[in-house]
């Protein structure tokens, strides 16, 4: 017996996987995430921070929050879109050392990932119907909920695999005073396959991709990201392990025609930013880093040993990531940057 080709098994896959799920109803974006039991106080939510949601058109809750510095003299604000591999909550001790600083901090999950809103099962599939949604909602975040202005300039700060979401929200004339890419993933992304394109073609975007599987505990304990802190890196998997409604099994396939349609087309330029920011281990690469000399006002900081991650890295990397951050944002010297969190001690257990 002939064996059936790659494409009709992968279509089988993918239509398997969404028939084994409950397809009826939706879920609300997280706004009471639970703490992993056993977490160190740093890696808690800063003081006073609250979660809240959008509703786009047409879309789910997407999932923000924010915390500000306690009394007066507040110096900015920054926004932070975490990569889709991470939750929010895994940037809270970065919110705090910011709001340590002067800086009013919002977190926002931009696309149906995290603890943001689903309105397709599999509900731990990642998944948005078009490219133009995050940036559209990042678009909408700032000008309904953070409004910036002369006395609160708003810095974006993206990680990873943002980096495209805040390059095209500002150039859809998104107000920002600078921009961060930390870390930036700007990598080719893999070519849709010829049964993909057919797919979407035909309006099955909103299956899941054939290597697609359920949240799996034992996964989500091995994926720490490269060069993490030993309590850092297990982060994502705590916060995902003490809140079903964060944990992430894979994506659809119209989220991958997203990635596979996403590329760099520069870096922006005043009037729509006047500073940028890039920390990467590397100064080349079709990404932001390689482009870095061409627009005025661009600071390209190398760190060799920075890793995907540097908000989890050991603390040896994450402190100078730290410093040059806030040093673009404030002016500060490392001798006037506030205290960093402490960290558990060497002979703690790792979280979760």
């Amino acid at each position: 017996m002939r064996p059936w080709p790659a494409p009709i098994i992968g279509l089988l896959l993918v239509l398997l996987g969404l028939a084994a799920c409950d397809s009826a109803g939706t879920r609300p974006a997280l706004l009471d995430s639970r703490p992993p039991p056993g977490i160190a106080p740093g890696f808690l939510a800063p003081p006073g921070f609250a979660w809240g949601a959008i509703k786009p058109s047409g879309g789910p809750e997407l999932r923000y929050g924010v915390s500000a510095p306690e009394g007066a003299g507040r110096r900015g604000q920054v926004l932070i879109l975490p990569d889709p591999d991470e939750p929010a909550e895994v940037w809270f001790e970065t919110a705090r050392a910011l709001n340590q600083a002067g800086f009013v901090v919002w977190l926002f999950e931009w696309g149906a990932f995290g603890g943001s809103g689903r309105t397709l099962a599999p509900f731990d599939m990642v998944h948005a119907a078009n490219a133009a949604a995050g940036p559209q909602a990042v678009a909408a975040l700032v000008a309904h909920v953070i409004a910036p202005g002369p006395e609160r300039p708003l810095t974006i700060m993206s990680s990873g695999d943002s980096a495209n979401i805040a390059l095209q929200a500002l150039q859809l004339g998104t107000p920002a005073a600078a921009v961060i890419f930390s870390a930036p993933q700007a990598g080719e992304a893999r070519s849709l396959r010829t049964w993909e394109r057919l797919a979407l073609r035909v309006g099955l975007g909103r299956l899941p991709a054939p290597e697609w599987r359920p949240w799996s505990r034992a996964e989500s304990e091995r994926a720490t990201p490269v060069g993490s802190d030993p309590w850092r890196g297990r982060l994502t998997h705590s916060w995902r392990l003490a809140n079903p409604d964060l944990r992430q099994g894979g994506v659809s396939l119209g989220w991958r025609a997203i990635g596979a349609e996403t590329r760099w087309t520069g870096l922006p330029e005043p009037p729509a930013v006047n500073q940028i920011l890039i920390l990467t281990d590397t100064p080349t690469g079709a990404g932001p880093a390689g482009r870095c000399q061409l627009p005025t006002g661009c600071s390209l900081v190398v760190q060799p040993d920075l890793g995907p991650s540097p908000h989890l890295a050991k603390t040896s990397v994450r402190e100078p990531w730290l410093l040059e951050i806030l040093a673009f944002l404030g002016g500060r010297s490392p001798e006037t940057v506030p205290s960093f969190v402490d960290e558990p001690p060497s002979d703690a257990p790792p979280v979760g």
